[in-house]
């Protein structure tokens, strides 16, 4: 009886195994850069971590109280006095400070999600937005610091803002063209600004940033 010699895998039946073995890569590499959380700036990378591939969080400064000039330009923005409006990156995360999402649902019981106040870190030509998500924090706790590096585009048609980078934990979430910034734009106006802000934002003609201020021009 003659031995038949094993059949030749096809060529469509490579690609599979070799698309199957790629997209298994990406996701357990995904899944590993999602559970590394940041390192704070000139914090060593600990021995066994991912190294190089650990995302970097340095936070914006708070201040502990309220700017005694912060409501006159607050109400300036919102009468849409033309000028120059600055507000410092310490004043902006004391007003974020505020707005946290509850520990406990309604009726009492643990919440299974949270979030914690937003940060806002101002840099000379950029800002990063972050916040950290908290998953099951009466159980098997689970934290996710979300940071989305963006800037502001200054045109004839007004203000855009442009998110250059999200990150959540060390994971790098692709922008998908222009998909993240129409996110952004069309959900603005959730974002926790005073109501004087929100009825002015169609007035401002430029925005500007500054080593630690955003400077809003009227």
């Amino acid at each position: 009886m003659k031995r038949r010699l094993p059949k030749e895998p096809s060529t469509v039946g490579m690609i599979l195994t070799a698309i199957s073995g790629v997209s298994l890569g990406i996701l357990l590499g995904s899944f590993i850069l999602l559970r590394e959380a940041p390192l704070r700036r000139n914090e060593p990378a600990e021995s066994g971590k991912i190294g190089d591939y650990a995302a970097y969080y340095s936070p914006g400064s708070a201040a502990a109280a309220e700017s005694a000039t912060v409501k006159s330009r607050t109400s300036r923005l919102g009468r849409q006095i033309p000028g120059s409006i600055p507000f410092t990156e310490m004043e902006i995360n004391h007003y974020l400070s505020q707005f946290k999402s509850a520990d406990t649902n309604e009726d009492g019981t643990p919440s299974n999600i949270s979030f914690s106040s937003p940060n806002v870190r101002i840099e000379t030509d950029r800002f990063v937005l972050s916040g950290k998500i908290i998953v099951n924090p009466q159980k098997d706790r689970f934290e996710v610091l979300m940071q989305a590096f963006g800037r502001f585009e200054n045109g004839d048609s007004g203000v855009k803002m442009k998110i250059d980078k999200i990150l959540l934990n060390s994971l790098r979430i692709p922008k998908f063209g222009g998909l993240v910034d129409n996110l952004f734009e069309s959900n603005k106006a959730m974002f926790p600004l005073p109501t004087e802000v929100k009825s002015s934002l169609g007035a401002i003609r430029e925005i500007e940033l500054l080593e630690d201020q955003i400077v809003l021009a009227l």
